[in-house]
């Protein structure tokens, strides 16, 4: 009965009254749909970006499985070569569910065993969306959210920049207390995506100059961040793993960085 209740509020409330409810709704339900960083404890994880470079980045990591395997938005429907019994497995979904993205099924969600969608809740008002997602894959997998104010701290470190999907990700499971993390696929935007991921970006050159023009996304203070969080990390005794093609990634917005600041 309370489900049901959230759910109509969530695709009825009439629009002058949306911004109370998604208020209400998210200060007394955020807690309740946040994704617990110890669901995780102890589990090696693998978090796959769709750069092109995806592919390398898998043939080189170390021999042996991944207790979870994470994907973000279009990718749940690319195949990689990491299970060999389901190539479309994705344990953990992070999406948007909105803009470009392709559209999810149920069958979609059952086909690649996903256990856990992240909705992206960049804003408050996206809280209604993953109810009512929720009531939509329910049967499927869990919905959870990471809380609008883990988008507002980055945010705040990306010079008011909204944080890309894969940094988020990242960024929760660089704080998770797992035993082994793989980050690969990543290279902020400079080059373009796997194929189907999303064919209207032809080039590299094409990928970069979008998401700068755009100016919605920072590629450059997202490298320097997340070679913070990495470096952080690793410090603290984490095993973290991290592609040669995302290496060199951040190094070259670092350089990219070097050259505007001296433009300037």
């Amino acid at each position: 009965m309370i489900n049901r209740l959230r759910y109509s509020v969530s695709k009825y409330c009439p629009r002058p009254l949306q911004s109370l409810a998604y208020n209400v709704l998210y200060r007394r339900l955020a807690n309740e749909y946040t994704l617990d960083p110890n669901q995780f404890r102890g589990k090696s994880v693998l978090v796959v970006g769709p750069a092109t470079s995806v592919y390398d980045d898998l043939q080189a990591l170390e021999s042996g499985g991944f207790d979870i395997i994470v994907k973000m938005n279009n990718a749940i429907h690319t195949e990689f070569n990491i299970d060999a019994s389901n190539p479309l497995r994705c344990d953990v979904l992070f999406h948007s569910f909105r803009g470009t993205t392709k559209s999810v099924t149920a069958d979609d969600l059952r086909a690649a065993h996903v256990k856990t969608i992240v909705h992206r809740t960049s804003k408050r008002r996206a809280f209604l969306a993953t109810l009512r997602l929720e009531e939509k894959f329910s049967a499927v997998a869990q919905v959870r959210i990471v809380p609008v104010e883990n988008y507002t701290a980055l945010s705040n470190q990306l010079a008011g920049r909204v944080a890309s999907t894969g940094l988020i990700c990242a960024e929760y499971f660089l704080r998770a207390p797992v035993s082994r993390l793989a980050l690969v696929g990543f290279t902020f935007f400079a080059t373009r995506y796997v194929n189907g991921y999303d064919d209207t970006v032809v080039s590299d050159e094409i990928a970069l100059t979008r998401v700068e023009a755009a100016d919605y996304h920072s590629p450059i203070h997202e490298a320097r961040l997340m070679h913070e969080l990495i470096t952080a990390a690793r410090a603290a005794g984490r095993n973290i793993h991290v592609s040669e093609s995302m290496q060199r990634a951040i190094e070259t917005m670092r350089l990219r960085d070097h050259h505007k600041s001296a433009q300037q």
